[in-house]
């Protein structure tokens, strides 16, 4: 599922995972695109990864995205 952003940026892009056989951790929705190449842990499991829908309200049930741009607000 690529899409384009609010900024104009070219899609993203995608990568076919569907024979890897990867469910979301949250809903255990087949995933079969994922922006990056997932890799192995040490414990030779790829980790808890979510599809595009799961995602996305984890991403706004976080809040606003902070500025960590440099320290501005020290003195």
């Amino acid at each position: 599922m690529a899409y384009q952003d609010q900024n104009n940026r070219p899609p993203r892009q995608m990568f076919d995972i569907s024979d890897l056989g990867i469910t979301c951790a949250e809903c255990n929705t087949v995933i079969d695109q994922l922006p990056f190449q997932p890799t192995k842990k040490e414990d030779d499991t790829y980790g808890k990864l979510y599809c595009y829908e799961c995602n996305k309200k984890r991403m706004k049930s976080r809040g606003p995205r902070r500025d960590f741009g440099g320290g501005r607000d020290r003195f």
